[in-house]
């Protein structure tokens, strides 16, 4: 939206602040005067207690509307501003109906300093490429001590589209749907493709996870790092059985031709998967890697192929840092 006609709504905002929501609100607007409004509603209740009312529409806002929902039994509370959550809202608009925009830095104004400018930055950025699988984004946490979520974050282009980053899985393949926040600790670092991935999730690299790219293909490239049996503890197997444990590649499942003693199966099954290998591996120190990845999920290119800027904001649209290239 053009900033003067968004300024211009902000000044007269006042005049309607009375007025009725007539329409949904979600997750992922941007510099939206409905949004402002809802924000000041929800501040003069004492559930969005953000200073500046921005007119975006992303977590702190969502978890405003979530509490509203969740005082008011709304259900599900799932932060989506629909149609019970607009007919609560205007029950009690027509009882106490005014409201305020609230601070001088209300959307459309000059952006205040995101907290986290100097702490998380951008990497690198790869986009000239013709194939979505082949951009990304890099981001790392600069900071010394503190570990920050980068869920809800916002990457930018030059052409105004946003990829918003989700939440993923902090130990994949044990829980459905991703539920954890994306945290990155001091030196960790996200690496967010612009394509596709078959199966669909974010989450963080571990020791084990070398073995999803077994059936399913992945770009970037998945580190084969699990950890390989130690066949001289296992004498009590078959040596046909020790022979085909050594000759399985990292990562990978056992697998041969013929019978197998029912021993040497079971530990087949037990020990060389993916789950098998989180569950002898996992009390190790390094189990965790110090990168994420993710995916835009996109059938097109997100990054111009000779030039671009790219923008990275916070959840509520403060910048944090900038890249061109």
């Amino acid at each position: 939206m053009n900033k003067i006609l968004f300024t211009l709504l902000l000044a007269l905002l006042p005049l309607f602040a009375s007025a009725q929501f007539t329409r949904d609100l979600y997750f992922g607007m941007y510099n939206n005067p409905d949004v402002v409004r809802l924000q000041e509603f929800l501040r003069g209740r004492g559930f969005f207690t953000y200073p500046v009312s921005t007119g975006n529409y992303f977590s702190v806002t969502l978890d405003a509307v979530r509490k509203f929902q969740k005082a008011n039994g709304i259900s599900p509370v799932g932060g989506y501003f629909g149609t019970q959550s607009r007919l609560a809202a205007n029950r009690m608009l027509a009882t106490s109906p005014a409201f305020t925009v609230s601070g001088s830095s209300a959307a459309g104004s000059s952006p205040l300093r995101s907290p986290y400018k100097g702490k998380i930055a951008i990497g690198s950025v790869s986009g000239t490429s013709e194939t979505p699988e082949s951009e990304s984004v890099s981001m790392e946490n600069r900071s010394q001590t503190e570990k920050i979520s980068i869920t809800g974050f916002i990457i930018e282009n030059s052409r105004g589209e946003r990829f918003i980053i989700p939440k993923g899985y902090d130990l994949p393949g044990f829980s459905a749907p991703a539920q954890d926040s994306i945290i990155l600790k001091p030196g960790e670092r996200a690496v967010i493709t612009a394509g596709r991935q078959e199966r669909r999730m974010d989450f963080r690299a571990n020791l084990c996870t070398g073995y999803f790219d077994e059936s399913s293909s992945f770009t970037p490239y998945l580190y084969h790092q699990c950890p390989r049996p130690d066949t001289r503890k296992l004498i009590s197997l078959s040596d046909r059985c020790l022979r085909i444990i050594d000759s399985t590649s990292s990562c990978r499942q056992a697998k041969f031709e013929g019978f197998v003693d029912s021993d040497c199966s079971v530990y087949l099954n037990e020990h060389l998967n993916y789950a098998g290998c989180v569950r002898d591996y996992r009390s190790r120190q390094d189990f965790y890697s110090k990168e994420w990845f993710i995916w835009m999920q996109r059938d097109k290119e997100f990054f111009r192929n000779v030039h671009d800027k790219v923008i990275l904001r916070d959840t509520i649209g403060k910048v944090v840092d900038e890249h061109s290239y």
